[in-house]
């Protein structure tokens, strides 16, 4: 009887361990999976704040280049030129004729001349004669522009671009100046345009202009002259177009 008390006494013993040492061993798993949340909390909150500097980030840089573009878009005023005659030329003596700013047109008689609200003008490149409207409430100048493509030649920003007029689709290489953010009726935040130059004629007027580069297929007029085009140079007669001649073609 006795050996099957100390037995008995031994298994309990045996079994109180184990049961301890399971008690041990859920005790460091509950501890264990209470750091590991406390981690991964820690983490989540990281990536919580890492979301938000970089969300805050990208809206500083928004708002600069919207600044930018500002700055950009806003008109510059050139000099008006002046004209000094000599007091008193001889009668055979030639007086210099007074040029306009930029590459134009050195006879004088063309500084005002008078436009319609529709004009042919001629482009180079891509050497393209087409109908303009003529729009004293725009800025800037706009040429249809489609499947842009932008590249990098000498250090510089280029882009290709397709001009699709009556005449067919011409493919153009330029150099980009900068952009600008136009603003419509219909598109209130605006939207970056890259600004080109071209050759433009017309008339007895030629010279170098900027424009912006738009998809305008959908519209009843490929090319928009603007205020930076007429100003100084061009008196509109809304009630006519194609006052102009034709413009030749380049030679």
């Amino acid at each position: 009887m006795k050996q099957w008390l100390v037995i008995l006494s031994a298994l309990v013993v045996a079994g109180c361990t184990a049961l301890e040492r399971q008690q041990t061993t859920l005790e460091a798993l509950r501890g264990e999976l209470r750091d590991l949340a406390g981690d991964m909390d820690a983490v989540g909150q990281s990536t919580q704040d890492l979301a938000a500097r970089l969300l805050a980030l990208e809206q500083a840089i928004d708002a600069r280049l919207d600044g930018i573009d500002a700055e950009l878009a806003k008109p510059i005023s050139l000099p008006v030129p002046v004209c000094t005659m000599p007091e008193m030329p001889a009668a055979d003596d030639a007086v210099e004729a007074c040029e306009a700013p930029g590459d134009i047109a050195p006879d004088p008689s063309t500084a005002r001349m008078t436009v319609g609200a529709v004009e042919t003008i001629r482009i180079t490149p891509p050497g393209i004669s087409v109908a303009a409207r003529v729009d004293t409430g725009a800025d800037s100048n706009s040429l249809t522009a489609t499947d842009l493509v932008y590249f990098e030649r000498d250090g510089n920003d280029w882009v290709r671009f397709d001009v699709e007029v009556d005449s067919g689709v011409h493919t153009v290489e330029r150099r980009v100046l900068r952009h600008v953010r136009v603003l419509q009726q219909s598109d209130v935040t605006g939207t970056r345009r890259p600004v080109v130059e071209l050759r433009v004629r017309i008339g007895e007027l030629f010279g170098s202009f900027e424009f912006n580069l738009s998809d305008r297929t959908h519209l009843s007029h490929p090319v928009i002259l603007g205020r930076d085009f007429l100003m100084d140079t061009m008196m509109v007669d809304v009630s006519r177009q194609f006052v102009q001649p034709l413009p030749e073609p380049d030679g």
